[in-house]
């Protein structure tokens, strides 16, 4: 039992710097740079990791639905009542910031959520239309 909680705090301490890291990306546009290394493990491209940067703050606000979650199966497994209320709205926090960070990446909306250095960047889906534009008007090279 002691381990499982050792592991939520452990969680705990990773966020709390995670989201002291999010708020540096905020205010430092240079930043940017350093998130899009971190991320070269996703194996979609350039555009998907810049959208994964520019949704880091809904990220961190799901996983830090996931503590409270996390403590609440450690002290009663079977809620009921206002234990189970609160879960309820956590599980509805968590659902909708996956939602809303599938919108950051593909769409850049809302922009209430992106950093404002990057509310004017692309979203996933409209830059490569838009790289998709660029190669079809480029004429074609014929012997």
């Amino acid at each position: 039992m002691f381990y499982m909680l050792y592991l939520g705090i452990g969680f705990s301490l990773a966020l709390a710097f995670m989201s002291w890291k999010v708020v540096q990306l905020w205010v430092n546009p240079g930043m940017v740079e350093h998130f899009t290394t971190s991320f070269t493990v996703l194996p979609f491209g350039e555009d998907v990791r810049r959208g994964e940067v520019r949704s880091l703050a809904v990220t961190i606000v799901g996983l830090w639905a996931i503590v409270p979650m996390f403590f609440l199966g450690l002290y009663d497994a079977e809620q009921e009542g206002a234990l189970l209320a609160l879960s309820a709205f956590l599980v509805v926090l968590l659902l909708l910031c996956v939602l809303l960070e599938v919108c950051v990446v593909l769409f850049n909306r809302p922009k209430f959520v992106v950093p404002p250095h990057m509310r004017s960047d692309l979203g996933v889906i409209a830059e490569r239309r838009a790289r998709r534009r660029a190669v079809k008007k480029q004429p074609e090279d014929r012997p």
